[in-house]
């Protein structure tokens, strides 16, 4: 793990493996937060794609690469903030109109493009020196940066060997951009040193402005000019290594000086992000998305993606390849709707205060009508006790994986959104619905738990979007219940907390990097996820929804591994009538017990 961004990053297993979209999201925020901090301004920090043009920032806009592992993060972290320091510090109109600049000096538009590299390494350095002064914390980070591309081990060799001593452009401007490299050679050429005063980097503050820099890049042209119109005549090579000097050819050490030369344009070599890719970026930024790694048992971790809510920008661009916005589960919602009104009736009770008066005591409230026989009878008391529900926290979780697609998601679905419209409706019914599945590449998949919806916070409209939802995928069961535990609250006196899961059978799971998750090491991890649920006093109902085609695996195997699971909460309904569900529930509620 890089060491500079190791306390917000989350590790990876493998650091040479490509961050995937929420751990790009997540750079990208953190980019964007650390900007903000040191700019004071909204700066946008977006990934780079051929439909950007020119990876420079322009004053306005960071393009950050989405190549990006453990090994580079703190780099790209760095380009990104001496991008952003370009913004809050350098003047661009002098970039703009560096000819009128150089006209007014004299006869030096000749040398515009070696006067401009110069302006960029001077600028470069003025703001390096704002930013370490304002945020020294981000120090750790442009290190990385200047290592990546300025103090690597053939550059390093490259300053101590024999090339670039040749008193020319090409030299001067290798041996300038890399002047402040411990291997410098201030002896390769004849007026190095004297550039080195110029710069006088322990001064760098006296620079106020990117004009300022503008100057110190023409004194420095105007001193190799001048120097190089004196040599034109004769050949200089100045060799101060001995010749059994090892160092690396001079095609080598150029092709890291072109690196140089562009990073100083602006011009940084950065991954393309399709334009798709872009899109699902900015739905996981829109979103709430957060990840849990959880361990069934040795060194594998399965990291799930949790998501809260249904968002239109997640649907839209079909993040993870699980949602769509085709017509059609209309039909579907409004029978779960419509079926949630009938329940509602039923259940109006729950809405309801219940009182009882116990008459005939001996203390209490009188009673008018028993007052004429106070004189005989001390009985004219009663007591009225009030009593009411208990508050329900009920939590839905489906399995959404692709066996379940078809009758059985529908109706599913259907009973689903019948006690969403219920907890919409109703005082004391609080309903979360969770779905659980995987999604991603078909060689890379990501285990995946949706909190759809919920009462307390959600609209109908809310609801009606599960219709989005499209089952796929795998079945991470345990894993995916072990992220849900930590949404669902525990019983107490004052609260009944329920968990309703509807299932068609065995936990499969592969995330294609090593992770397996199936037989007897899921069921028993299930199992034990649901026990630490039951700690937690919460009652768990578990429904097995039957298949009429298993293919090659026999149905009693399947409800012999499912009870192994769920143990005495497991049941076993028929996928056409899983309003079982529903009345099940709806005795449910009207029996439990009452607080006074």
């Amino acid at each position: 793990m890089s060491h500079n961004s190791a306390y917000w990053l989350k590790e990876t297993r493998n650091p040479k493996e490509k961050f995937d979209l929420i751990e790009l999201a997540n750079t990208q925020r953190a980019i964007t937060n650390f900007i903000k901090i040191m700019t004071g301004d909204e700066i946008p920090v977006e990934f780079y794609s051929n439909d950007d043009g020119d990876s420079m920032t322009d004053g306005k806009n960071i393009t950050i690469s989405s190549l990006i592992n453990e090994r580079n993060i703190d780099s790209i972290v760095g380009l990104a903030l001496h991008e952003a320091s370009h913004c809050k510090y350098t003047d661009f109109s002098v970039l703009k109109r560096i000819t009128n600049h150089l006209a007014m000096k004299g006869d030096l538009l000749g040398g515009k493009v070696m006067i401009s590299m110069f302006l960029n390494f001077i600028e470069d350095r003025r703001i390096d020196s704002l930013v370490y002064k304002a945020a020294p914390g981000y120090q750790g980070y442009y290190n990385s940066m200047y290592e990546r591309y300025f103090y690597n081990d053939i550059v390093n060799k490259g300053l101590k060997s024999h090339n670039y001593r040749e008193e020319e452009w090409e030299s001067y401007l290798f041996r300038i951009i890399n002047i402040f490299n411990e291997n410098t050679d201030l002896d390769a050429l004849d007026k190095l040193r004297e550039v080195y005063d110029i710069i006088d980097l322990k001064n760098i503050d006296r620079l106020k402005t990117t004009k300022d820099s503008l100057d110190v890049a023409c004194e420095i042209y105007m001193l190799i000019a001048l120097q190089i119109s004196k040599q034109k005549a004769k050949l200089q090579h100045k060799n101060s290594q001995p010749d059994n000097y090892k160092g690396p050819s001079k095609e080598k050490i150029k092709g890291e000086f072109r690196k140089q030369e562009e990073f100083l344009k602006g011009n940084i070599p950065k991954s393309n992000t399709t334009k798709a890719i872009k899109q699902q970026l900015k739905a996981i930024s829109e979103s709430k998305i957060s990840t849990k790694d959880v361990n069934v048992g040795g060194t594998h971790n399965f990291n799930v993606h949790i998501i809260d809510g249904i968002s239109d920008s997640i649907v839209n661009v079909n993040l993870y390849g699980i949602f769509d916005n085709i017509k059609g589960r209309e039909q579907d919602i409004s029978k779960g709707i419509n079926l949630g009104k009938k329940l509602l009736r039923k259940l109006r009770i729950r809405n309801e205060q219940i009182t009882q008066d116990s008459h005939r005591l001996k203390k209490g409230k009188i009673v008018p009508r028993r007052v004429y026989a106070a004189e005989f009878v001390n009985d004219i008391f009663k007591k009225t006790d009030k009593s009411s529900f208990k508050p329900i926290s009920l939590h839905v979780s489906i399995d959404g994986s692709g066996s379940m697609d078809g009758p059985k998601w529908i109706n599913a679905l259907i009973n689903t959104v019948a006690l969403g419209y219920i907890s919409l409706n109703m005082n004391n019914i609080d309903l979360t619905i969770s779905i659980r599945t995987s999604g991603g590449g078909n060689s890379k998949q990501t285990p995946l738990l949706i909190l759809a919806f919920d009462s307390k916070k959600h609209s109908i409209n809310d609801l009606k979007k599960l219709g989005y939802f499209r089952a796929k995928g795998l079945t991470p069961e345990g894993i995916c219940l072990n992220a849900l535990s930590d949404y669902i609250p525990k019983s107490s006196y004052y609260l009944d907390s329920y968990l309703i899961n509807m299932s068609d059978g065995y936990p499969i799971f592969q995330d294609g990097v090593g992770g397996v998750y199936k037989g007897e090491k899921a069921i028993n991890h299930t199992s034990k996820i649901i026990r630490n649920i039951k700690k937690k006093g919460v009652e768990v109902l578990s429904y097995f929804i039957t298949t009429d085609n298993l293919g090659s695996v026999k149905e009693d195997e399947l409800i012999k591994d499912f009870k192994a699971m769920y143990g005495k909460a497991a049941s076993f309904i028929d996928p056409k009538n899983l309003n079982e569900v529903t009345k099940t529930l709806n005795k449910l509620f009207l029996i439990k017990n009452m607080i006074s």
